[in-house]
């Protein structure tokens, strides 16, 4: 359960593919709340099972090049620990704390320093006392009859959250809590697990082509679920930005020239770089910048990077589903984007939609000459906002598309930047936009 202990023995390159792969699937499904419809082979997923160690641990290594990516399998496989600890029975969980201890006990010249409080942790909840109180069928959600303190660097998310009380230092965890503590404290493991790995450990491992080759594979499943598209970076997004739909353009032009964007705009270009392939370390250094620069007086944010770190960089992972509710946010679609009614302050919107149109002509003629912008103006005069970004696109690509109908500004750059998808199912459907 808490893959304390590697395996040992061998399995074949071709089981090993097939276990990473179901072990991805259903991780994945299980974040987006859809594990019911899994339907691969859950004999690789058995707790405790050879094939279940092994699809952790290879799965722990191959992720730990990318913080991004690491950071993003842990969680999934904190949820994964949760639904174990919600499903258990108290027989199946008392041995399950049985085989940790064992497991913590046998290690040797381990430098992991959450190790012995891990163990005492697991030791304490199998005292017959407090095991059979914390495994109540009712037990209280509020009870605090068996409190444990413990090293308050050892519980990061809890003290994120202000779930836990603080005193000198220390964490007080009450008994309604022991399943959020030992999922914190598995995801703390794991971190000083893999602090503690050799970069010569690491460099032996990749060089293995056939790990290299299950890694492409995995990134190829992630990015098909994940559907982001491109490659956006905090140094070519000045090139990427003409393939950009002109809502989202005008947001980077607006950040670029003020430095600062209102909080929705923010966010909204923010999960639009995330769709289009941005990764988080790029965002976050992308955002650093611009916020690290003087604003301009007349922005409605005056938030600096320097001072307000903690909390941009919150916003940021947060918009990558990656803290707080750890949700797979999307860009809003056209649609809705049309039917925001915007602030006086809001630099977001439809341009097609809700720009007077000298701000509209000052988007566009970034694009177009003037005689070409005076034409197209007039032949987008009694167009809905979709079928006039459509007509722009086309214009853009030197692409002739009748078909196509904007539904997500997403849509919109993976057309620029991949023509072919012009012929597509998702680009040609007629039907009003969802």
């Amino acid at each position: 359960m808490f893959y304390i202990q590697p395996p040992k023995g061998l399995v074949t390159f071709h089981n090993l593919e097939e276990i990473i792969s179901s072990r991805l699937e259903y991780l994945h499904k299980l974040e987006n709340n859809k594990h019911e419809s899994f339907h691969g082979r859950y004999e690789h997923l058995l707790e405790g099972s050879p094939h279940d160690c092994v699809g952790h641990f290879v799965l722990r290594f191959i992720t730990s090049r990318s913080t991004e990516y690491f950071s993003s399998w842990l969680d999934q496989e904190a949820l994964l620990l949760s639904k174990r600890l919600s499903l258990s029975q108290p027989q199946q969980l008392y041995k399950s704390f049985r085989t940790a201890v064992r497991h913590l006990k046998r290690r040797e010249n381990y430098l992991n320093p959450a190790e012995n409080t891990f163990l005492k942790l697991i030791s304490y909840y199998l005292n017959p006392q407090v095991f059979k109180h914390i495994t109540l069928k009712h037990h209280s959600q509020d009870c605090c009859e068996f409190n444990y303190e413990i090293d308050f660097e050892l519980l990061p998310d809890l003290i994120e959250n202000r779930s836990v009380e603080l005193n000198r230092g220390l964490a007080i965890v009450t008994c309604a809590q022991w399943k959020e503590v030992l999922i914190s404290f598995f995801k703390t493991f794991i971190r000083y697990e893999m602090e503690e790995v050799s970069s010569a450990v690491l460099k032996n491992f990749f060089a293995d082509p056939r790990i290299n080759s299950i890694r492409r594979k995995m990134q190829g499943q992630t990015s098909s679920k994940d559907l982001s598209c491109g490659n956006i970076t905090a140094s070519n997004i000045d090139d990427e930005v003409l393939n950009f739909p002109p809502c989202m353009a005008h947001l980077h032009f607006e950040l670029r020239q003020k430095h600062r964007l209102s909080h929705y705009a923010r966010f909204y270009y923010t999960l639009f770089l995330k769709e289009c392939g941005m990764s988080l370390e790029e965002a976050l250094h992308y955002w650093r910048q611009e916020y690290s620069k003087p604003h301009l007086c007349t922005s409605l944010c005056t938030h600096d990077w320097n001072k307000d770190s903690k909390k941009f960089t919150y916003s940021i992972r947060h918009a990558y589903g990656l803290e707080g509710g750890r949700k797979n946010y999307k860009t809003p679609n056209c649609r809705a984007i049309c039917d925001q009614i915007p602030g006086a302050n809001y630099e977001g919107g439809c341009p097609f939609n809700s720009f007077d149109m000298d701000s509209l002509k000052s988007i566009l003629c970034k694009s177009m000459t003037k005689n070409e912008l005076d034409q197209f103006i007039v032949h987008i005069a009694n167009q809905k906002p979709q079928d006039a970004c459509a007509r722009f696109l086309r214009y853009k690509s030197n692409t002739y598309c009748s078909d196509i109908t904007i539904s997500k500004p997403v849509q919109y750059y993976r057309t620029m930047i991949e023509p072919d998808l012009c012929s597509d199912k998702e680009l040609s459907n007629r039907s009003s936009v969802t």
